[in-house]
């Protein structure tokens, strides 16, 4: 063996081993993120710069990553520093072996698809700057195949953005669950029990504490969730212990962490601890115990999943320990919104993909899983109640409201409302003061029992200001997890403080913002008129085409699709799915069509427009038809080495050495290669609570690679497959973007990519120029304002509060008005209870002007008289004369025929007075006749 050969056996031993030792040290994943980070930095610097063929030297990154992990001379850009030398074998000099060391990891990162060669092999390229060029030279292309030169550009501009994604620092790094329930029960001991247990004696009261505690540990334990994180510890400590016992002030709290940060944990464990307390064999508090309220219909169903999934758990801790004091689960939750009973979630059972419809609870895949424990039917009472804020509304003032929450002793312990950021303009005026009159109510039960009022939300900074607006609360308290310059105390009744950031990186997201071509009607030349000159052209020589902001979502859409890296998580999850949002339903179904459109080829295999931008030199065999029709395969092939397949197969053309005309127009996506990237994707609608394909058949199911979707979707939609979200045109809101972005990428390894097409209006041009507003906003840009004193949407409410106060104080009487319009009941409780309704009102909204107070009681006072006048004069309708609630008013059980005659005698009435009212009829001479 000659000396070379000999040297570079002992170098590939030398590698092996070095790479091991940083295995066994845990640094070699670390050691990939810095060099990649750096890559990626050095391309969106050029990319910016308006250099779409961005490639960094790696001479340049050795120089670099030998000053920083063997010299120590550099501070890498995110993470901790990285000492590599303790690796390092003594046979070889520390120069050849950082060598050796960084040619490894720009070969694994290469191998991992993250990093590609480019031209000599001596420069790299990201793999997301690769796909960022490919949409910075997008082209429209049409299935007819008329050839790429002459395709219309959709791409001005393209700037591309990277910022780091972090997370609370839970598991190893976080806090001993163990620990803090020992320190929750020390403490709770303390302090008198709230006043719904003001009839239990202490010891029972301490032992269900324990109990429920014990219980949220072993489920916790259950699911590897025993390193809390910090701030889930202050919530659990801070919100239990205020639910259990007495407390003088009133405080609202409201609940921040970044998107997938365990926020819902952090208000749900305390809620869960809490009705186990309430629910103890020894206790039996009644009544409910939480309303949990979310924004939207699709928000709610998510939440409910994942209650019935905790619930579920706990009862087979139950069912399997005698021991402890539950003989059976003793806590329900309940679905609430208009389809709450046709909805469907995951069943429960570890290891079922079955679905589980809401309206019975039983899994559609084995009958035998079941959750009797949750319901979904109208007005279903239960410990837990999953609700909108609309539905909330009117269950203050239905006999549904009354039997789920006024017929009990004890009101709700906990009003939730999570993803609070969404309650802004008119929509956030009407769900504060849902929560003013649901507090009031709240009050009139039970007027020593204090609620927890709990907020939560990732992107909002005035945290404790809006918690406040929007309950009513004289003060907030933010739990939130603590950043790198606070003082975290030891403990939490310590004194003692360290600087210790709560809060941990975990890699980096990529957002892309691309500037779309102004709208314009272009031609485009066939056949042979694409090598005469246009002044040659005839009528038959070009088909016109207009070229919109749409066309360039579209083609973004499924380039993203092909190009971007799918990966599989070590617990077997494919990431491969696209979220993309649009503001406006009708937006949803036409970018949907157009993308099924292009990626069917219009019905014909073969002519997906993906497919005319696959590099065929290498991916397809000698005699294997290709899909490019302007790929130069033959000649790539002809200069192949014999391991090869084409001459481009290795890395990309260099277009110094072997230039490829198609690859430098951004026509050849070299990138695409794997087998899901050369498959046509399947394209899905989520609009108003419905999920469909483009032809508009509804699906339950989760074969979709892309979604097209509103804000219905924005909050709350946790898939793990999701990889990418697009924006089109300049969001609504800055929060609403952020909250968008962070539905890709939930798991902490996860290196998601988020694409902004912006078009030709005004807002996209800002935003294109201020692309830092979206990718990392300041807190100026994150307060929620709100104007919950509007007096238009609060006098709405004052009326709304006098039927709460009838459907509190006399249920049955409340019901008789509500549904069936008894005027006479109305006006009998206004004539006796004026000043019991004014009073309610005044507590219901103390900022509230008395004169409006009066101004609203007088305006129902002139409605009931002018409903008890007649409907039709007797002179005309004959017999009795009728008042006009009698004739509004159906008695139970009628039929929808009967329904239909009334109205049609209405009508008829209505047009009768009419003509009286214009003096088209005399009355003196109808009645002498």
């Amino acid at each position: 063996m000659s000396n070379a050969a000999m040297r570079q056996h002992e170098h590939l031993d030398a590698v092996k081993e070095m790479w091991e030792i940083l295995v066994d040290g845990e640094d070699h994943d670390d050691l990939q993120q810095h060099v990649l980070r750096w890559v990626d930095d050095a391309c969106k610097q050029q990319i910016n710069a308006g250099n779409y063929d961005a490639t960094v030297a790696l001479s340049d990154l050795f120089d670099r990553f030998h000053r920083t992990f063997v010299l120590g001379t550099d501070e890498p850009d995110t993470g901790e520093n990285i000492d590599i030398t303790y690796a390092f074998p003594a046979q070889l000099s520390t120069k050849t072996a950082s060598q050796l060391l960084f040619q490894h990891v720009i070969d694994k990162l290469v191998e991992r698809d993250v990093l590609l060669y480019v031209y000599d092999k001596q420069r790299v390229r990201s793999r997301v700057a690769e796909v960022t060029r490919y949409f910075a030279l997008l082209r429209q292309r049409f299935a007819d195949q008329s050839g790429f030169e002459h395709a219309p550009s959709l791409t001005k501009m393209v700037k591309m953005d990277i910022q780091s994604r972090e997370k609370p620092k839970w598991g190893d790094q976080g806090i001993d669950l163990g620990d803090k329930i020992r320190e929750i029960l020390q403490r709770s001991s303390t302090g008198e029990p709230a006043s719904e247990f003001g009839s239990v004696g202490r010891a029972d009261w301490r032992d269900a504490t324990n109990d429920a505690l014990t219980l949220i540990y072993r489920l916790c334990k259950r699911r590897g969730m025993t390193g809390l994180a910090a701030f889930q510890g202050r919530s659990l400590d801070e919100l239990y212990r205020r639910a259990v016992t007495e407390r003088d002030e009133e405080r609202a709290h409201v609940i921040t962490a970044s998107t997938g940060g365990g926020k819902t944990e952090a208000f749900l464990f305390p809620i869960l601890a809490y009705s186990l307390t309430a629910n103890h064999d020894n206790i039996r508090v009644g009544g409910v115990d939480a309303v949990l309220a979310y924004p939207r219909k699709d928000l709610c169903d998510n939440q409910f999943e994942r209650i019935v999934e905790y619930l579920y758990e706990i009862e087979q801790i139950i069912a399997a320990d005698d021991e402890l004091p539950y003989d059976s689960l003793p806590i329900t939750v309940a679905l609430q919104h208009g389809s709450a009973s046709q909805s469907e979630i995951s069943c429960p059972v570890d290891g079922c993909d079955g679905g589980m419809p809401t309206d019975d609870m039983v899994c559609q895949k084995d009958p035998a899983h079941k959750a009797d424990f949750a319901r979904s039917d109208k007005g279903a009472t239960a410990d837990i109640i999953v609700v909108t804020p609309d539905t909330l509304h009117r269950r203050l003032m239905d006999h549904r409201g009354y039997d789920q929450f006024w017929k009990h002793a004890s009101p709700p312990k906990f009003v939730v409302l999570d993803e609070v950021h969404v309650y802004t303009n008119q929509y956030g005026m009407h769900v504060a003061n849902v929560m003013r009159r649901f507090q009031a109510a709240m009050r009139e039960v039970d007027p020593d029992q204090q609620p927890n009022l709990v907020a939560s939300s990732a992107t909002i900074s005035n945290a404790e200001q809006f918690t406040e607006a929007i309950f009513g609360a004289p003060n907030a308290r933010e739990i939130t997890p603590r950043g790198k310059n606070e003082d975290i105390p030891w403990k939490e009744t310590s004194k003692e403080f360290r600087k210790e950031s709560e809060i941990e990186e975990i890699g980096w997201e990529y957002l892309v913002f691309i500037k779309a071509t102004d709208p314009r009607e272009v031609q485009v030349p066939q056949g042979e008129a694409k090598y005469k000159p246009r002044r040659e052209w005839g009528p038959e020589d070009f088909e016109e085409t207009n070229v919109t902001n749409l066309s360039s979502m579209i083609q973004v859409a499924f380039t993203m699709y092909h190009t971007i890296l799918k990966q599989e998580s070590d617990e077997g999850q494919l990431k491969n799915k696209i979220l993309g949002f649009v503001d406006s339903i009708d937006s949803v179904k036409r970018l949907g069509d157009y993308i099924q459109d292009a990626e069917s080829g219009r019905g014909v295999e073969g002519q997906e427009l993906f497919t005319l931008r696959t590099p065929d030199a290498f991916l397809r065999d000698e005699d294997e038809p290709g899909t490019n029709p302007d790929c130069p395969k033959h000649q790539f092939r002809s200069n192949a080495a014999s391991h090869e397949r084409a001459v481009c197969e290795p890395l990309p053309p260099n277009k110094n050495l072997n230039p490829c005309p198609v690859y430098e127009a951004g026509e050849c996506w070299w990138t695409m290669t794997d087998e899901l990237d050369l498959e046509p994707m399947d394209v899905y609608l989520h609009k108003s609570g419905r999920t469909e394909t483009p032809d508009g058949t509804r699906v339950e199911d989760d074969n979709w690679d892309l979604m097209v979707t509103t804000s219905a979707l924005e909050v709350g939609f946790d898939h793990p497959g999701i990889i990418g979200t697009f924006q089109y045109r300049a969001p609504m809101n800055i929060p609403g973007f952020v909250q968008r972005k962070g539905r890709g990428g939930r798991d902490p390894d996860d290196q998601p990519i988020s694409v902004v097409v912006l078009g030709s209006r005004p807002e996209d041009a800002f935003y294109f120029h201020h692309e830092n507003l979206l990718s990392d906003p300041d807190e100026r840009y994150l307060e929620i304002n709100l104007d919950e004193e509007n007096r238009f949407v609060r006098t709405e409410h004052l009326v709304s509060a006098i039927f709460d106060y009838l459907n509190v104080t006399d249920n049955e009487t409340a019901d008789e008005i509500y549904r069936r319009l008894d005027i006479e009941e109305l006006d009998e409780k206004f004539t006796h209870e004026q000043d019991e309704i004014a009073n309610w009102l005044r507590k219901a909204f103390p900022m509230v002007p008395e004169e409006q107070i009066t101004a609203v009681i007088d305006e129902i006072g002139d409605y009931i008289n002018l409903t008890q006048a007649p409907l039709t004069p007797a002179s005309v309708g004959g017999g009795d004369i009728q008042e006009f609630w009698e004739a509004a008013r159906f008695p139970r059980g009628t039929r929808q025929a009967d329904l239909e005659e009334s109205l049609d005698d209405l009508k008829f009435k209505r047009r009768l007075f009419q003509e009286i009212a214009a003096g088209n009829l005399d009355l003196e001479n109808t009645s002498n006749k």
